[in-house]
């Protein structure tokens, strides 16, 4: 998840949530006056006091006497998105539980929400489009579902070790 900080005439910034080490989130939660589970679902909510106290940690990195009431952005500055690998995720799931008949036009249809919500927004259409016109497979599809019926003969958990090494290790010298 990260935090787009798009400042009129200014660059761009983006603030990488899951960078954030134990001692931010603790910096960032006392200055919330919420613990970090909270503080990530008001993320969640694009709220904007939490991608604040976010971004103004992360931004301390860079810039040790930063404080928090110098930065102080337009709430409509801020907005939490998507990186890639939380669309691919995200779509990869939508996927599965889309109906197998669904075209590419109705898949991204369907999924507009994780285009909207994502920091690079042609990448996750184009990875919609092409997911959702690849072919599907019947087989993998079945295998997946398919529960072994239990141990096999090549696989007894419960069985002694007939092997003179260690039962730990794989690499142990066979004893003399």
């Amino acid at each position: 998840m990260l935090i787009v900080h798009t400042p009129a005439g200014g660059e761009v910034e983006q603030f990488d949530i899951r960078t954030v080490r134990v001692n931010e989130a603790s910096i960032i939660s006392r200055t919330m006056d919420a613990t970090w589970k909270q503080v990530k679902e008001r993320l969640a909510d694009d709220d904007p006091e939490a991608m604040q106290a976010v971004a103004w940690v992360i931004k301390k990195r860079t810039e040790p006497a930063l404080r928090l009431a110098d930065f102080n952005p337009v709430a409509d500055e801020l907005a939490v998105r998507l990186d890639k690998t939380e669309v691919e995720s995200w779509v990869t799931e939508a996927m599965a539980a889309l109906d197998d008949t669904a075209t590419p036009e109705q898949a991204l249809i369907v999924m507009q929400p994780i285009v909207d919500a994502a920091v690079d927004a042609e990448f996750a259409r184009e990875l919609i489009l092409r997911l959702a016109a690849a072919p599907k497979d019947p087989a993998a599809s079945s295998a997946e579902t398919e529960v072994p019926s239990g141990p096999t003969e090549e696989s007894t958990p419960t069985a002694p070790s007939t092997s003179d090494s260690s039962p730990t290790s794989s690499t142990s010298l066979p004893q003399s």
